[in-house]
């Protein structure tokens, strides 16, 4: 997992984010970008049951409405209805 996978992580830019327990500045690849010992998953669809069938670019389908649909990994789920963590 990395930094950017927990629901302490705030984006900053393309490149960074903080972390919202220790305010510190975390890096999305590279050293240090790896989770800490603190880290609890987001809301995102990856973590979802209803993610299904991802392809190489974590593009899947969403089967947790009436209407399947296209879906992404990283895409916050906090206000989503049909949220089931898997």
């Amino acid at each position: 997992m990395k930094h950017n996978d927990c629901k302490y992580y705030l984006n900053l830019d393309v490149q960074k984010g903080m972390c919202a327990r220790t305010k510190q500045i975390v890096f999305l690849d590279g050293e240090g970008s790896d989770a800490c010992p603190a880290f609890e998953p987001a809301k995102l669809c990856k973590f979802c049951k209803n993610y299904t069938n991802p392809d190489e670019h974590g593009i899947a389908t969403c089967t947790g409405f009436e209407t399947e649909d296209w879906c992404y990994a990283q895409c916050g789920a906090s206000a989503c209805e049909h949220f089931d963590r898997a």
